[in-house]
């Protein structure tokens, strides 16, 4: 018992400190006092009352609206349905 709880302990340490020598990346956090919600905020604001934001939704309404003219221009025409049943008795095989 004392063979396997040493065994996990120097498994889980080695582990550690495997991954400790992983290269990070750079931190994401940010470090300011009052946090970055007012950096995030401040930009809306900004966006809102200079006119990016509403140069960004007429640009995204004109790539909507080109995207559905594409789609319907590529799909078929709808076939007119047929007021008589089709084949025999309206069996269709």
């Amino acid at each position: 018992m004392i063979a396997r709880v040493t065994a996990g302990a120097l498994a889980a340490s080695a582990i550690i400190a495997l991954s400790a020598s992983l290269p990070a990346g750079p931190a994401a956090a940010c470090n300011r006092m009052d946090g970055c919600i007012h950096d995030t905020q401040l930009e809306n604001y900004g966006m809102m009352h200079d006119g990016r934001m509403g140069a960004a939704m007429r640009s995204g309404e004109a790539n909507i609206e080109a995207f559905r003219s594409m789609d319907t221009a590529a799909r078929p025409q709808a076939q007119p349905r047929r007021t008589s049943p089709p084949g025999p008795a309206g069996r269709r095989f």
